[in-house]
């Protein structure tokens, strides 16, 4: 009898056992170490790009630009870092030295440096500067060093590599504590520029000492995470866009098990849910189209609609946000920027200004144990369940409007969450809000606003017992920007507001947009000369004004040997791309009857790769796409590095049916020719 009672006792432990070990078969998942956490947790940090390039334009420089170029009329590290700390960001990256090789601190290793500049004649220390800055004020310092140098003679010998330990020794050592290294994956074997032998000095994929770079930054610096060399500590967003996958695992497969149906880029986006390391990601994107300051680009400096999709899209899903300033050539950011990052950070503190779920609400759930630890925001202490299905259940005890939740998952034990579904209570039933995947450190949904009492969040899949340490809620203010005004080929406009719960009045005569005015709600068609003007309103509150003005109608246009159902040039989207067939760099448009026209616009290719920018043009016009007359030839300044729309007056009126833009030259030799948009200049 004792036996069979403590065989069945057995037993049943067997299959206790046997059932925990399949439901959570990952249960051993990767966990951060205290390194990782505490950088996790600052949540939003700055790039600083400044160096040579601001003084030549560029984006990438060749290495053979003298330091005499180098001369900041006004630089003030303080106002970088101040700008930084108000915009309530937690750390500041700096590039100590970018691919071209300059350095911006007096390195004993090399003549490429500021001491040989002009700029404090030979005595000044950028790099000093900027960490007494961070010091002042209280920010985190962060450097970056690039591994491809383009001025070193070695670069690509195996002696380059204790040229580069030496300099980082140099900067782990005299600039106190740093917080995170950038190396950069970016190399001399991927040829950018093309044509500069500089640019094309190939190296082998195993060329770099990684784990020698690594191992100095561990002894010299043990709190300093480190960005690339292998990817030790942290990984690549996977694009410079500034955006994180919805579904976004903080864990990493080895690069060798990585899958061959996806792209790697696309992999870091989203992650490993199998991953056998943990490596969270950093979401690096500028406030300008650039990395360096361009003057030309100071119209494109994001708007704050943008960068709260930024915010969004990287913290709130889980990823932290490497947000970039461009100081220019007085070595100051530029005012446009800097009002933008307060705007952003204003913005931001009125979405998350009040938490509607507080400790008057009553809580329920399945498991309910510790099921107040999911709503005492404190990071440290969480409500755990095992059981798929488990849920927290808010009553509110008032009726509230919500278009925000906000969730954590407590992570020194791993990711967990893998599918969770939101609701909320509205007559007297149960409404699906919102059905998503990944938490993670921490997840913000975005939604429309909904009236409600009461919240319900259901963790349907997990990987092992979920850990939930916040569950907030919000009523964020309805961000009033200017709408963007497009027009396609066949004459039909739409209007994007860049707060989806807002109203858009608009109007066609001239006139501002009042709430009395047409109100939009799917594009319309007004075809041929007309100025169009629209207004986003919430309630009695309004946002900017939006304006565009459309020419002659391109409905017949099409381009000769060209598909006329798929003509990107003319349809008023900058983000889509016409490119010319292999070897014939031109377009030849038939614009179906004889205009008139004293001018022209040329966008380029806006894709991050973009293809077939034209850096020399030749412009004819013909009567019967035969006979053609050459009426301007030139070359657009700079292009390369700035590839925003380029106009050209052709100082006479021209009538003709055919117009041929021509690429003389292309940016990096390339056999085709790319186009965003072409517009002409009608003479009235």
């Amino acid at each position: 009898m004792f036996n069979r009672q403590k065989m069945k006792i057995r037993f049943s432990i067997a299959l206790v056992l046997l059932l925990t070990t399949g439901l959570f078969a990952q249960a051993q998942l990767p966990k951060p170490t205290d390194l990782q956490m505490r950088w996790q947790k600052m949540e939003t940090i700055a790039f600083v790009h400044f160096s040579i390039n601001t003084f030549t334009d560029m984006e990438w420089g060749y290495g053979n630009e003298s330091p005499e170029l180098f001369n900041p009329t006004n630089l003030d590290c303080r106002q970088w870092v101040k700008i930084c700390k108000d915009a309530g960001l937690k750390g500041v990256i700096l590039t100590a030295k970018h691919h071209d090789g300059f350095c911006l601190w007096p390195s004993a290793y090399t003549e490429h440096s500021v001491k040989n500049s002009p700029w404090k004649n030979g005595q000044g220390d950028v790099v000093r500067e900027f960490a007494d800055a961070c010091k002042e004020f209280g920010l985190k310092m962060g450097l970056y060093l690039s591994p491809w140098d383009c001025n070193h003679p070695d670069y690509g010998k195996p002696e380059y590599n204790q040229y580069f330990k030496n300099q980082l020794t140099e900067l782990l050592t005299n600039y106190g504590d740093l917080f995170e290294i950038w190396f950069d994956g970016a190399n001399g074997g991927r040829g950018y520029y093309g044509t500069d032998s500089l640019h094309n000095r190939s190296i082998s994929e195993d060329y770099y000492d990684w784990q020698g770079f690594v191992d100095i930054v561990r002894e010299l610096q043990p709190n300093c995470i480190v960005h690339g060399g292998g990817l030790p500590d942290i990984r690549w967003v996977g694009n410079e866009e500034g955006h994180a996958g919805k579904t976004h695992w903080s864990s990493l497969l080895p690069n060798g098990q990585f899958s061959k149906d996806k792209s790697h880029p696309a992999q870091l986006n989203e992650g490993h849910e199998n991953g056998t390391r943990w490596l969270p990601s950093e979401t690096d994107v500028s406030v300008r189209p650039g990395w360096y300051y361009h003057a030309s680009e100071d119209h494109q400096v994001k708007s704050l609609p943008r960068l709260m999709d930024i915010y969004y899209e990287s913290v709130g899903r889980n990823s932290l946000l490497l947000l970039n300033l461009s100081p220019d050539k007085r070595g100051l950011v530029h005012p446009i920027d800097s009002l933008r990052l307060l705007e952003w950070k204003r913005q931001l503190d009125q979405d998350f200004r009040e938490n509607l779920i507080t400790s008057a609400c009553r809580f329920s759930s399945n498991v309910k144990k510790h099921v107040m630890k999911a709503f005492d925001d404190d990071y440290s202490s969480y409500w755990q369940a095992s059981e798929a299905g488990s849920f927290l259940e808010i009553d509110i005890k008032k009726t509230v409007t919500i278009n925000r939740l906000l969730l954590q998952e407590y992570i020194p034990e791993g990711q967990r969450v893998k599918a969770f579904r939101v609701e909320y209570f509205e007559d007297g039933s149960w409404r699906e809000l919102a059905s998503e995947t990944t938490i993670g450190y921490k997840r913000i949904l975005r939604f429309l606003p909904v009236t409600t009492s009461k919240l319900r969040v259901t963790f349907e899949e997990m990987l092992a017992p979920v850990m939930i340490t916040k569950v907030a809620a919000y009523n964020a203010p309805i961000l009033l920007a200017q709408p963007v005004i497009r027009r396609n080929q066949q004459g039909m406009v739409s209007i994007y507001s860049p707060e989806k719960h807002g109203e858009v009045f608009y109007t066609t005569d001239g006139t501002t947009p009042t709430r009395e005015s047409n109100r939009y709600e799917k594009p319309f068609l007004s075809d041929g000369d007309v100025t169009i003007k629209a207004v986003v309103y919430s309630g009695s509150n309004h946002g900017e004004l939006g304006e565009q003005y459309f020419g002659i109608s391109k409905a017949n246009w099409t381009v000769v040997g060209t598909d006329s159902s798929k003509l990107p040039l003319f349809d008023g989207n900058p983000n889509s791309s016409w490119v010319s067939p292999k070897n014939q760099r031109e377009a030849i448009i038939d614009f179906g009857a004889e205009l008139s026209f004293n001018g022209l616009t040329y966008l380029p290719d806006q894709a991050r790769w973009a293809q077939g920018i034209a850096s020399g043009y030749r412009i004819s016009v013909s009567a019967d796409g035969e006979n053609w007359t050459v009426v301007l030839s030139g070359d657009f300044s700079n292009i390369r590095n700035n590839p925003i729309t380029q106009t050209i007056e052709l100082g006479k009126t021209v009538k003709a049916r055919f117009l041929k833009f021509e690429a003389t030259s292309v940016v990096d030799n390339q056999p085709v020719l790319g186009i965003a948009e072409i517009n002409i200049a009608q003479t009235k």
